[in-house]
């Protein structure tokens, strides 16, 4: 990184937590914060509307695949914005999103990937398709160290498959889900009511454009975006990534963490060390790494458009 890169990540300082909110072990604060120089936000559309509206395509790199790339193709004259985590079914095997970028308007880009279903390999459709889901907060948080030491070590974002499937299939199998080529999407299509009821008690927070949530009495990690409309659109994804992590927390009743513990977190985030990465689509991938805090900031025009924020349990000293 180099030493004049600006602290995109100030605007942390003044991050406000304007509510707070709890159900099936979980909290969700919801915070307000200024995204970055200038009232005008990115103009973009999601993953989920890109899809929707047939303006983006997703497929195998080549007609053999390779698991950690998938391709690309934007046909719509709006950026389209790709959030770190989430899931794309189909293919020769489901992926998730190594990292969040923004794939330019009328543009083919190779987009870096990890494989969620290591039973299959073989095409269910030609073209991908939105799971509605993302990894869950435990997968995100494991996944954005594994990229920010790729990006360190060989300068690309890529993740350690391995160690990826066997979290996949830690967590199936403490939810008590099989399925028969080891897709994580077969473990919230178990949990789809209940998390739906999670979604539905805890609907997302208007006129915000972040949150952080906490799991029986620990903050685990927070999303911020530069716009509340990008939370509102991802919210769903956003909950039942938590959600499904507090489903397996034990059942004891914790203290619930307080307002303040939150708002000195998110502080400690804004004096992070950067990490300066050029994205594989628009902008820069900056990886942050701080004292029991690790993450990631998509940074377009010297505006963060999405940071994802993760707590770091603090290892015991060696004795």
């Amino acid at each position: 990184m180099a030493s004049n890169m600006p602290n995109v990540l100030e605007g942390l300082r003044s991050a406000e937590v304007v509510g707070v909110r709890q159900g099936a072990g979980l909290q969700v604060f919801d915070l307000r914060w200024l995204a970055g120089p200038g009232e005008k936000a990115h103009d973009y559309v999601t993953l989920d509307e890109a899809l929707e509206q047939q303006a983006l395509d997703v497929t195998e790199i080549s007609e053999g695949g390779t698991v950690p790339t998938l391709k690309v193709l934007n046909k719509s004259v709006r950026m389209v914005f790709l959030m770190a985590g989430e899931e794309l079914v189909g293919g020769k095997q489901n992926r998730v999103l190594n990292s969040s970028l923004m794939v330019p308007a009328k543009t083919e880009v190779p987009i870096p990937v990890t494989c969620v279903e290591v039973g299959r390999w073989g095409y269910k459709s030609r073209k991908f398709g939105s799971a509605s889901s993302s990894s869950h907060a435990a997968l995100r948080v494991m996944m954005s160290k594994q990229v920010t030491g790729s990006y360190q070590a060989v300068g690309t974002p890529r993740s350690d498959q391995g160690a990826v499937w066997g979290e996949v299939a830690r967590k199936m199998s403490r939810m008590g889900s099989s399925s028969g080529s080891g897709a994580l999407h077969d473990m919230y299509a178990d949990y789809a009511k209940k998390l739906d009821a999670v979604v539905g008690s805890l609907p997302a927070p208007e006129g915000c454009n972040g949150a952080a949530f906490a799991i029986h009495g620990k903050v685990v990690g927070a999303d911020l975006f530069d716009q509340p409309a990008t939370l509102r659109k991802l919210w769903g994804k956003l909950i039942w990534s938590y959600a499904v992590d507090a489903l397996e927390a034990p059942k004891e009743k914790a203290p619930a963490v307080e307002v303040g513990q939150v708002a000195e977190w998110l502080k400690s985030a804004s004096s992070a060390k950067l990490h300066w990465f050029d994205s594989p689509g628009i902008g820069q991938d900056v990886r942050i790494e701080a004292k029991n805090l690790v993450g990631a900031t998509l940074v377009v025009d010297a505006r963060p458009v999405h940071v994802e924020l993760f707590r770091e349990e603090e290892q015991p000293a060696a004795k």
